[in-house]
């Protein structure tokens, strides 16, 4: 049965000769994976241009629940909303490799899906249209993802108590001010970190989201971050 959704490319790998598998986070259907058949051919119209990380599409797809491969199709896809600077800025493209990282890591189907994806499409158009201050949003991320994903920190005994023991080149008391301050104001509140908090409280959320997700290991594109905001 074919179905109209909007999704958030997160990242795709080779699939035989010139297809893809796309991972997709879906405001319908939550993450879901896509056989996309002949993009990576010659005669391609559309090849991988709107399957870059955090495009934003308009989709129509086959969708089968309980799928024992898991594997959906996609019958139409075209752009909702054409990334200007994204792709092409080297610190924004190394920020949305972050986001797709993060985010495969713990968005599930089960997900209450509108809300988040709402959200996630606010921040991608303000990362895009941000001409500064952008250099410190996928931190925000971090902290307003929490909310949706069951462990939300409100205070600062929260941060506390959870005892995260790492190397800082700055106060504690300053990291836990600025995630108190990124979690009590929305996006568009002047978000300024010098280089090294933002490194320590980036450090200091994937550990916090190392504690209460099982099995989250290490997010691989934290060491080009440190390279490019040095």
């Amino acid at each position: 049965m074919l179905h109209k959704t909007k999704g958030i490319v997160l990242n795709y790998i080779k699939y035989r000769e010139s297809s893809i598998i796309a991972r997709i986070y879906t405001d319908e259907f939550g993450l879901q994976s896509y056989i996309i058949n002949g993009v990576r051919s010659q005669r391609s119209k559309k090849g991988l241009a709107l399957l870059q990380p955090l495009t934003l599409l308009e989709m129509v797809v086959y969708h089968k629940d309980n799928k024992v491969d898991q594997l959906q199709r996609i019958s139409e896809y075209k752009s909702a909303y054409t990334l200007s600077s994204i792709p092409f800025e080297v610190k924004k493209s190394s920020i949305a490799l972050f986001v797709t990282e993060l985010l495969h890591k713990v968005l599930r189907e089960e997900d209450q899906r509108g809300i988040v994806f709402e959200f996630l499409c606010h921040f991608i158009m303000l990362l895009d249209q941000r001409t500064n201050g952008y250099e410190s949003m996928h931190v925000y991320l971090m902290v307003h993802l929490t909310h949706f994903i069951g462990f939300g920190i409100h205070q600062k005994s929260e941060l506390e108590k959870d005892n995260i023991l790492q190397r800082v080149n700055t106060d504690f008391n300053q990291i836990y001010d600025s995630i108190l301050y990124m979690n009590n104001h929305d996006l568009n509140a002047p978000l300024v970190l010098d280089n090294r908090l933002r490194k320590d409280c980036l450090s200091y959320m994937v550990n916090y989201y190392g504690q209460h997700i099982e099995g989250f290991g290490e997010l691989k594109s934290m060491t080009v971050l440190s390279q490019l905001f040095k």
